[in-house]
């Protein structure tokens, strides 16, 4: 549940706040200036332009304080793991590179991470567990979240228990010890145009989707052995590229429990590591509407597959209307393939890593593997200089000045105009648009 806008110490007014190193400086917006959603004429908007599935109406840390990661540190003022420790909060980033972790990290509800602001190459963290469990209300955009072989934990990549109204976007999971990224008991939730890749041997799984209404769209599934999901509950499975599985690909159900799944415009693309069939382990309690999902099973280093049938589902129970589920953009595979190669994952600037794995797609390459090292390991992300922002209210005066707004008042960051966004989304909407 977001706690939406917060009018506390100001009965006229909307209080914000702007963190300028972990500090958090009161702000006071214009009096009557709308609450986000709009002011009782404009509709509330989705997470952002382009979110879509169940997690589209995550409002995440509309009408909260602004927060400036301004260093690569763990913990402390300042830090990536400060900022998300609680909300309402819309995250911005003043460094990019690495964010060496020391410990698994969570995310609390109500937070915007908006890591299409992070200079140079972006931002990702490594070597531990990034937790969404048990949150509510979360927008998660331009992120890598990179486990790796870190002694003593055997966890996933991405992880959530327990939450709901979720949407993440143009985010690169991998190395996971146990899953990539799994999403379990919990509603609401969308994971779009991603990368989840390179399940770490001997368990290798791309991610459990156990829950009651996840959207899965546009996403790049890559080098991951099986669970390209294991799937249970209410799934939107939509205009995915799943390659080189191992030995399953998408896992329908597996379970006693009844299932209901669109599966829309998938396209299965064999690899060197895959020995399985695209569709496993289905039973009759798996409900499925399939339509216009292809496979490509020979490795003749062109995509070149036909279109799957019933025979491919196994004994699940055909459906021959999709489920009324939210609406999502629904292209042909070969169309949602190009989209994918194109611009899956923290693309805005794509690194060495997720480069890679592009590659691997179009020239049928690559493998599953044990070691991160054993194709290069985490490199390096180079970050740069963030623009002026003289008022801290997490928009550039460049920008400010161009729109209209005073660069000198940080309050307009939590102005909002008839689209029900804020001044402050809108920045960070538009750098990615």
């Amino acid at each position: 549940m977001s706690r939406g806008w917060s009018n506390a110490g100001n009965a006229l007014g909307v209080v914000a706040a702007v963190a300028v190193s972990g500090a958090l400086l009161p702000i006071t917006a214009a009096e009557g200036s709308p609450a986000p959603g709009g002011n009782g004429t404009a509709q509330a908007p989705v997470a952002f332009p382009g979110a879509e599935g169940f997690g589209a109406q995550a409002t995440g840390g509309r009408g909260g304080e602004i927060y400036h990661v301004t260093n690569l540190d763990d913990s402390g003022p300042g830090s990536f793991r400060d900022a998300v420790s609680e909300g309402p909060r819309i995250v911005v980033f003043d460094v990019g590179g690495y964010i060496e972790l020391a410990e698994p990290l969570h995310v609390a509800s109500d937070i915007t991470i908006a890591g299409q602001t992070a200079p140079g190459e972006g931002v990702a963290t490594r070597g531990y567990q990034v937790s969404f469990s048990d949150s509510s209300n979360v927008i998660v955009r331009y992120m890598r979240f990179r486990h790796g072989l870190t002694p003593d934990q055997n966890r996933d990549a991405v992880t959530m228990d327990g939450a709901s109204n979720i949407v993440f976007d143009h985010v690169s999971a991998s190395w996971g010890r146990d899953e990539n990224f799994s999403i379990n008991n919990s509603t609401n939730v969308t994971v779009q145009h991603s990368i989840i890749s390179e399940g770490l041997d001997p368990h290798s799984c791309g991610g459990l989707v156990q829950s009651d209404g996840v959207t899965l769209s546009h996403n790049l599934y890559i080098h991951n052995k099986t669970r390209n999901p294991k799937s249970k509950g209410r799934l939107q499975f939509v205009n995915s590229v799943i390659y080189n599985w191992g030995s399953d690909g998408y896992i329908l159900g597996d379970s006693a429990g009844i299932s209901n799944a669109n599966a829309e415009g998938n396209y299965f693309i064999a690899g060197p590591s895959t020995t399985g069939d695209p569709f496993t382990r289905a039973n009759a309690n798996y409900q499925i509407y399939a339509a216009g999902n292809y496979f490509d099973g020979d490795v003749n280093g062109q995509v070149d597959g036909r279109e799957t049938t019933d025979e491919d589902l196994g004994p699940a129970t055909i459906m021959d209307e999709p489920f009324d589920f939210p609406p999502v953009t629904v292209q042909t595979a070969q169309e949602a393939y190009d989209t994918v190669v194109a611009g899956a994952g923290a693309s805005l600037s794509r690194d060495a890593i997720d480069t890679r794995l592009v590659n691997d797609v179009i020239n049928q390459t690559g493998a599953i593997i044990t070691d991160p090292e054993s194709i290069g390991g985490f490199g390096s992300l180079e970050g740069g200089t963030p623009p002026a922002d003289a008022d801290g209210d997490g928009m550039p005066d460049d920008w400010e000045t161009a729109e209209g707004l005073n660069p000198d008042d940080a309050a307009d960051a939590a102005d909002t105009d008839a689209s029900g966004y804020s001044n402050i989304e809108r920045y960070v909407n538009g750098l990615v648009a």
